[in-house]
């Protein structure tokens, strides 16, 4: 019996039953045939009803778990969470007064507060965590993610880079962070400084990492800088979106040849990217490949509407001297110009041809 029970309790533990409630919930149950008093598989359990939105079960195991006197002061978090679900406030306070230690009773406060969004409330609550701990990674946490929600993105980033100097490990995780808020001047600052202390050598394995790493640079126009990490990520984990990264770092420094490249790999993850079809369009335009280029725009054009592709498809047929077609493609892209035309300006028609000479005889840069 102790035997099956083991494997139970491992199969509890395993990642199966991390990531799959169901399978943990069952699991718990099969634990608990077999020895009903162990507290902490009901405590687990009632978390487990909690997290599968089963509150009212949920309330039943927690208060069971409570006559037996086996609540941890993080079960009585739950028991508060779980109250503020089935919207009954009042209870879910007072039974935060039963959490015996001190740090973990203003932490569970602060959650509690956080949850019910009386951020005031939460902030006096992490303040006094931190007064009595400034290394409680929960409470940096907690405090970062309020100061996110009432959109205090300092003050969110204090307590982010706090808690990585807690944990270490969590720096690049700031990187990440400051990469969604497009700070990409201070991400990049950041990272050069730590990578000379080879602090993300395990991070630059990832393709997530370098992806961040290489936008941030593409944001900040260092495109070589880009290209470096991105080509990394790509060669991790190819994507559409890391192919079309690369092509437009390559457009920026007019390596058309390769940008074209990375894009036609990208089509053969996904032929009917919008943006992958657009710039491929673009690309054989520059390259001097009229005939392909139309045809991928008119791929792009057959399933999207883009008015940036007809202002290609202009210039592509005025270089053909396909003026009638040139007039026809550049009237669509421009409509919008078009719709409140001052004719005092003269005729739109001639309007819209020197657009496409202009197009045709600009460099790439002028385009």
């Amino acid at each position: 019996m102790s035997s099956k029970l083991d494997r139970l309790i491992a199969s509890y533990n395993s990642v199966e039953c991390e990531f799959n409630v169901d399978k943990s919930i069952e699991v718990c149950k099969e634990i608990l045939k077999i020895n009903p008093n162990l507290i902490e598989f009901q405590e687990n359990l009632a978390c487990d009803y909690y997290e599968n939105k089963e509150y009212e079960k949920s309330i039943e195991l927690f208060n069971k778990c409570m006559e037996n006197g086996g609540v941890s002061d993080s079960g009585f978090l739950m028991i508060a969470l779980t109250y503020i679900k089935m919207n009954e406030i009042a209870k879910a306070l007072e039974i935060l007064k039963e959490t015996k230690n001190k740090e973990r009773y203003l932490l569970n406060h602060l959650i509690v507060y956080r949850e019910l969004e009386e951020y005031e409330n939460a902030i006096e609550y992490g303040n006094k965590v931190l007064d009595l701990n400034p290394e409680n990674t929960l409470a940096l946490f907690h405090m970062s993610e309020i100061y996110d929600e009432i959109d205090d993105s300092e003050r969110s980033m204090f307590y982010y880079n706090e808690l990585a100097n807690v944990v270490p490990s969590m720096k690049s995780a700031v990187l990440i962070r400051l990469y969604s808020l497009g700070k990409y001047d201070e991400l990049i600052e950041s990272f050069e400084e730590q990578k000379q202390k080879g602090i993300f050598e395990r991070d630059l394995e990832s393709a997530d990492f370098n992806f961040v790493i290489g936008m941030s640079y593409y944001e900040l126009n260092k495109p070589y800088d880009s290209l470096k990490y991105l080509i990394n990520s790509d060669r991790i984990y190819p994507t559409v979106d890391k192919k079309t990264a690369i092509a437009k770092n390559y457009i920026e420094i007019l390596r058309f040849d390769l940008a074209h490249r990375y894009l036609r790999e990208a089509l053969e993850i996904d032929e009917m990217d919008k943006t992958t079809l657009f710039l491929i369009t673009e690309t054989s335009y520059y390259l001097g490949y009229y005939y392909t280029a139309i045809e991928y725009a008119n791929k792009l054009l057959s399933n999207y509407q883009y008015d940036k592709a007809f202002h290609v498809l202009g210039a592509i047929y005025f270089d053909l001297g396909d003026n009638q077609n040139a007039f026809e493609s550049l009237k669509v892209g421009t409509h919008v110009m078009l719709e409140n035309w001052d004719y005092n300006k003269g005729p739109y028609s001639e309007y819209i041809m020197e657009i496409a000479k202009k197009l045709s005889k600009a460099g790439y840069a002028e385009r």
